[in-house]
């Protein structure tokens, strides 16, 4: 259900008493004043001096009220507030992380399917590069053998360029180069716009194509933290999406859990767990209809790194050493 800041008492005599009349806030305006809204009135009480309780509580009022007001022309998104906050505040740590470089952006995570063993995938990407470390042929081998051991021997580092030079892109339906990236807008409703109208109609809705999409680009991505802090923001502005809470990811640590649930379309439920504190993806897991685990990849390590490993003969098909037929 959609709610309004209006429909609080007090919201609305904050409004009456306010002299400046205020218009409706953009998505971008809005994200930003819950946000900050939000730390405000969440942030743990401290012990002070009585003789300064007085005056900093007015303060804390203050700023309150007049974020408060600023937001009542506005209305919440249909998200459910929990969940949305959970977003906004990603957006704001991930905002106010430290810019990086390098040569390569690199990615370790663990894949666990139900048709393997837990296996490990390492990528390291630049503009015009992609290197690919995976496991998986060993994990399945390992799988249909019963066995827990990965064959060394089925481990390769591959270069993923395509026969004509390209490389893979960025996002799930959309795939966006290096440059096309960095150039998106992080103001979350230009962002939002963009993607949207570069998705293909899957037929599924365009709520699903915008997850997927805005998902896919904060996998693996070497998305800035201004980007990262706009794709927090378009995730927040979904509807249907709900928190999940506090839970343990499989490499043991805490996270907060939201979900994306589309199973009443004959599609997969989504969770993402995520660090608030610094707008981390740490996990994320797709569920069937029947809610078992269909995939989960957990994000071990990230950043940019000056060096990359040499690519290795294919195990099969041209190029392979000693040359086999796949």
């Amino acid at each position: 259900m959609t709610k309004s800041l209006m429909d609080d008492p007090v919201m609305r005599r904050l409004a009456d008493a306010d002299p400046v009349p205020t218009g409706p806030l953009t998505l971008a305006e809005t994200a930003r004043a819950q946000s900050v809204l939000y730390r405000i009135m969440a942030r743990p009480r401290t012990a002070v001096r009585r003789s300064h309780r007085r005056r900093l509580w007015t303060r804390g009022a203050a700023a309150a009220a007049a974020l408060a007001t600023a937001l009542l022309a506005g209305t919440f998104a249909t998200t459910p507030a929990s969940a949305r906050y959970v977003l906004l505040e990603a957006a704001a740590g991930a905002a106010v992380q430290p810019v990086e470089d390098g040569e390569y952006w690199y990615v370790r995570s663990q894949e666990d399917d139900p048709r393997s063993v837990p296996y490990q995938r390492e990528v390291w990407r630049s503009a015009d590069s992609f290197l690919l470390r995976s496991e998986s042929s060993a994990a399945f081998a390992a799988w249909e053998a019963g066995v827990s051991f990965l064959d060394p021997e089925l481990v390769r580092v591959q270069d993923m360029s395509n026969d004509d030079g390209t490389i893979a892109g960025f996002g799930d339906g959309v795939q966006l180069t290096w440059a096309e990236l960095e150039s998106l807008p992080s103001d979350p409703d230009a962002l939002s716009r963009q993607l949207t109208a570069e998705l293909a109609v899957s037929g599924h809705g365009g709520d699903w194509d915008l997850w997927n999409q805005v998902v896919g680009m904060l996998q693996e991505s070497p998305a800035s933290p201004e980007l990262r802090r706009g794709l927090w923001q378009v995730l927040s502005g979904i509807s249907g999406v709900e928190l999940v809470g506090t839970v343990t990811d499989s490499a043991g640590r805490e996270a907060t859990a939201i979900q994306a649930d589309f199973t009443d379309r004959r599609l997969p439920r989504y969770e993402l767990l995520l660090d608030p504190g610094d707008g981390s993806l740490l996990e994320t897991r797709v569920y069937d209809l029947d809610d078992s685990l269909l995939f989960r990849s957990t994000v071990l390590e990230q950043g940019y790194r000056d060096a990359a490993p040499a690519p290795e003969p294919p195990l099969c098909g041209p190029g392979s050493a000693p040359e086999q037929s796949c």
